[in-house]
């Protein structure tokens, strides 16, 4: 292995420790444990070798892998599917430490890989989860994934657009992360991002808001009355336009700053504002 980590090391112009971290990811084994057995064959390196062209070329290293690792996680990821980013680890754990009741029943829209479904059931241990998507491709990544976990009784999976032909009842939570990158700037977006991931899930159209417009509109519909939340991963560009379309509309809502201080969630409803 030391002589097929120094060859890709030269050929792709990495340093040797570069090199040993995407190899240990590539195999899915500790950066330790890579020398300790010498013996690899032909085939495994040149595997290596393509798998190193594929990254050089963009490809994520999660569908290089087939694996994302999400908060505890560790979940299986279809080329195609939409990549949980560490920003959605924060979400999740924004709405289990702000919301301000006990929510018995959650709808996830657009779950891709069900990352955010299977973390948040894992947050509220007694809830029945709905977790959607419009593309089959991400259903069968998101029940492989749940089955894997021994989920299944727990979140249920519905291929749909939103909320069309729905007939799942009233919930007390509505979570999503949804396409919120305005068009015009896709062609700026990195190439493993561009080229590679699902348009649908990142395309928010024209000022990024016209998703998560739709879901507010749609929502209360799908809502208790009294208690009830709705949480959206957003851009930081649309806070205004979305502060001024949200007036009046709720009383309840208020923004909050991701991890690296960029204003990146909408939290409308019974959540704690002053919470973590």
């Amino acid at each position: 292995m030391k002589r097929v980590v120094e060859e890709l090391s030269k050929e792709f112009n990495l340093d040797i420790v570069e090199t040993e971290l995407i190899v240990s990811a590539l195999l899915n084994k500790p950066r330790f444990e890579l020398y300790l057995n010498d013996n690899i064959d032909q085939r495994l390196a040149e595997i290596l070798r393509l798998r190193l062209i594929q990254l050089k070329n963009g490809v994520p290293i999660e569908y290089i892998t087939k694996q994302v690792q999400f908060l505890k996680y560790n979940l299986r990821i279809y080329p195609g599917v939409f990549i949980p980013r560490l920003e959605t680890e924060y979400f999740v754990e924004l709405i289990a430490g702000l919301v301000d009741f006990k929510p018995m029943r959650i709808c996830e829209i657009g779950t891709g890989s069900g990352a955010i479904a299977i973390a948040i059931a894992d947050f509220f241990s007694e809830t029945e989860i709905i977790a959607t998507d419009i593309c089959a491709l991400a259903i069968k990544n998101a029940q492989e994934n749940i089955s894997m976990l021994n989920l299944t009784k727990r979140i249920k999976l519905l291929r749909t657009n939103l909320f069309t032909s729905f007939s799942y009842g009233i919930f007390d939570l509505i979570v999503c992360n949804p396409p919120y990158i305005p068009t015009e700037r896709i062609n700026y977006l990195p190439k493993s991002v561009r080229d590679f991931e699902p348009r649908k899930a990142i395309d928010g159209g024209f000022a990024g808001t016209e998703f998560i417009k739709k879901i507010i509109e749609q929502a209360p519909a799908y809502l208790q009355k009294k208690r009830f939340g709705i949480a959206l991963e957003i851009d930081e560009d649309g806070v205004d336009r979305l502060d001024v379309y949200l007036k009046d509309k709720f009383v309840r809502y208020f923004f909050h700053k991701d991890l690296f201080g960029r204003m990146r969630y909408l939290f409308i409803g019974d959540f704690h504002s002053n919470g973590i």
